[in-house]
């Protein structure tokens, strides 16, 4: 490689960082434009060489953060999905214990929800171990944040906003959201917000889903208890 060449590479071979950070500010550059970019376009943008940009996109193809499209234009890769879904470790390892043991004690579905922009993502589920029904709702599912009880949880959380469904209104009036049917025929979801430890909305919700019906209150009721402890353990 020529001198030219590492210059133009921002010395990945002695400056593993520098390549790091050029690796991420692409990254960048991709979730921020709603098209698929040509290396010249992405070359320019970033004040790179061409060759420099078509070398970090080869290594970001690998690891299925960068996908070609047509005409050699290229985009965000499906792995970046994929590491979306397993972020926020602290929280999951905080909450499974938890819904564990909801799940075991009330005989239904236990989930906690993040937001990640309109949508509400399924960080960690839990079926009780005796679970005649079995829903599809797995860790990394996503819907509109007001299209079931753990988004509007989330959303009651938050600030009021013009235009917000009905649905959060009744939520903050009681502390908890309900939706049935929504997501699933049949079934019933109850879901409270979490907070930190200073009180501060977390953009998640702790839920369960049921196939049967339950006494609503008492079941909020124990969810906004277990989401006091979730809160103690200084998230």
């Amino acid at each position: 490689m020529s001198a030219g060449d590492r210059a133009a590479d921002g010395g990945s071979q002695g400056n593993g960082s520098q390549t790091l950070d050029r690796g991420l500010k692409l990254l960048e550059l991709l979730a921020s434009e709603d098209r698929d970019m040509t290396v010249a376009e992405l070359a320019t943008s970033l004040g790179m060489h061409r060759q420099a940009v078509y070398r970090l996109l080869t290594t970001l193809r690998m690891h299925r953060l960068a996908a070609e499209g047509s005409s050699g234009r290229y985009r965000l890769g499906l792995g970046v999905i994929q590491l979306a879904h397993q972020a926020n470790p602290q929280l999951r390892r905080a909450v499974v214990p938890y819904l564990r043991a909801l799940a075991e004690e009330l005989g239904v579905t236990t989930q906690c929800v993040v937001a990640e922009g309109a949508d509400a993502v399924v960080l960690a589920v839990v079926e009780p171990s005796d679970a005649i029904f079995h829903l599809s709702q797995r860790s990394g599912a996503r819907h509109a944040l007001d299209q079931g009880a753990s988004g509007l949880a989330i959303m009651l959380a938050r600030p009021r906003q013009a235009g917000e469904p009905d649905e959060v209104a009744k939520a903050r009036e009681v502390g908890y959201a309900v939706s049935r049917g929504h997501l699933t025929p049949g079934a019933v979801g109850i879901a409270v917000p979490l907070y930190d430890s200073a009180g501060q909305p977390l953009d998640a919700s702790l839920g369960i889903v049921s196939m049967v019906d339950l006494d609503v209150e008492a079941t909020a009721g124990r969810l906004l208890a277990t989401a006091e402890q979730i809160s103690a353990r200084e998230l």
